[in-house]
C-alpha cells in the first residue's frame, strides 16, 4: 500500500509538472529572474502537444531498466544524486538500476545513451557534461520512447524534464549575504568555473546582479580555476600576491575552489577574508565548522536525485509520450545559505 500511495501522489502531480516549466520561490522583490535555457525553462508546455504511448508499462509488474549517467561517477555530488535515485527506486522491486560513468566526456555520455537505446532501457537520468553536445543523443532517446530527465545541467532539446539547483538565485543570495557582511563596502575577487560552463555562468549572473546593487563594492579580479581545488589554491595565492590585504571577500563558483582558496588564505596568514563557495558538499561544511571558509549555498542532492527518479517513474507509469513535448518541464530545488551559525542544521544524513 505504501508504494501505491506514493505512486498515486506522483501521478496526481502530473498536471502541475506538465503545465509548469519552473517551480521556485520568488519571495524577494529584488531577486533575479530565473535563468532561461533553450530547452524552454520559464515557458508553459501546451497541453495539446502531450501524447500518450500506445503500449505503456505497469510500473509495479513489468520489468523496468533505468540508467543514471553522471558527468563523473566518483564526484561527491554525482554520488549523492545516484544514492538519492537508488533509494527512491527501491520502492519498485521490478526496477533494474544501473550507473554509467560519463568520464567528463560528452562523447562517452553520448555513446552510453546510444547503447542504452539499443538495450531498450525504459528511462535515463543524465547530468550532461555539455548542453549542446548531448542534445542529439537525448533527442534520439526520446524518439525511441525513452524519457530523459536531466539533473542540474540541461541539454538544448525538449525532453522529459530537468531537476535543477537554482544557480542564478544562489549566486544572488551569496552576493547579498557577502554585501551585508561587508556593510556595503569592500573589495572582492572571484574564482570562476571553466569558461562556458552553464552552472558557473548562472552563478556569476546572480552574483553580478547582487553586486550591481552595491556600488561601493569593487570586484578587483576574476580568474578561472576550472572547478579545481589545487588550481584555485594557486589562483588565490596570485590574488594575495597582487592585492594583499585589499581583498575583503572571495566568491568561488564551487566548494572545491572555495576550499583551495581557504587553504591559500590560511597558509598566507590572513584571518579576516570572507570566502564563499557553492554546492554544500561535506568537506565544505567541515571547513565552515573549522573556520577555513565562511559559507556556501547548500542543496540537498539526495532529494534532487530522488525527485528526478519520481519524475521519471511518473512518466513510465502514466504512458505519457515525452517525445511530444515542445518545452522541457523544470523542477527547481531551493537553495539554503549556510555559515557557522546554521551549519549544524545540515545533519549527517543530509551531508554528501
Amino acid at each position: 500500500m505504501k508504494r501505491v500511495k506514493k505512486f498515486l501522489s506522483i501521478v496526481c502531480s502530473l498536471a502541475m509538472i506538465i503545465s509548469l516549466a519552473a517551480c521556485a520561490p520568488a519571495n524577494e522583490s529584488n531577486a533575479p529572474e530565473a535563468q532561461t535555457e533553450e530547452s524552454g525553462e520559464g515557458q508553459t508546455a501546451e497541453a495539446e502537444n502531450v501524447a500518450l504511448k500506445e503500449n505503456g508499462k505497469n510500473p509495479y509488474v513489468d520489468p523496468i531498466k533505468i540508467a543514471w549517467i553522471p558527468t563523473a561517477a566518483s564526484e561527491a555530488n554525482g554520488t549523492a544524486w545516484g544514492k538519492g535515485i537508488e533509494q527512491e527506486l527501491e520502492y519498485w522491486n521490478n526496477v533494474e538500476f544501473n550507473i554509467f560513468d560519463g568520464e567528463k566526456s560528452s562523447d562517452t555520455q553520448n555513446a552510453i545513451i546510444a547503447d542504452l537505446i539499443a538495450q531498450d532501457y525504459d528511462g535515463i537520468i543524465l547530468q550532461a557534461w555539455n548542453s549542446d553536445a548531448s542534445a542529439q543523443a537525448v533527442a534520439d532517446a526520446e524518439a525511441a520512447g525513452i524519457p530523459v530527465v536531466c539533473i542540474n545541467i540541461d541539454v538544448n532539446t525538449p525532453h522529459a524534464g530537468l531537476v535543477a539547483m537554482t544557480d542564478v538565485e544562489a549566486g544572488y543570495a551569496i552576493g547579498q549575504r557577502m554585501a551585508k557582511d561587508l556593510e556595503g563596502k569592500g573589495n572582492v575577487v572571484v574564482i570562476q568555473a571553466t569558461p562556458g560552463a552553464a552552472r558557473g555562468e548562472s552563478l556569476e549572473q546572480g552574483f553580478q546582479q547582487a553586486m550591481a546593487e552595491f556600488p561601493e563594492i569593487t570586484i578587483l579580479d576574476e580568474q578561472t580555476a576550472e572547478w579545481n581545488m589545487e588550481k584555485a589554491n594557486t589562483v588565490m595565492q596570485d590574488f594575495l600576491t597582487t592585492y594583499g590585504d585589499q581583498i575583503d571577500a572571495v566568491f568561488a563558483h564551487n566548494d572545491q575552489m572555495a576550499e583551495g582558496a581557504g587553504e591559500a588564505v590560511r597558509n598566507a596568514g590572513y584571518s579576516d577574508i570572507m570566502i564563499w563557495g557553492a554546492n554544500g558538499e561535506t568537506k565544505a561544511l567541515e571547513y565552515i565548522e573549522e573556520g577555513i571558509i565562511t559559507g556556501t549555498v547548500y542543496t540537498n542532492c539526495y532529494d534532487q536525485g530522488a525527485t528526478a527518479a519520481r519524475m521519471l517513474m511518473m512518466y513510465i507509469g502514466s504512458n505519457i509520450d515525452t517525445s511530444s513535448f515542445t518545452q522541457t518541464p523544470v523542477i527547481k530545488m531551493p537553495p539554503m545559505t549556510v555559515d557557522l551559525q546554521n551549519v549544524a542544521e545540515i545533519t549527517e544524513d543530509m551531508r554528501w
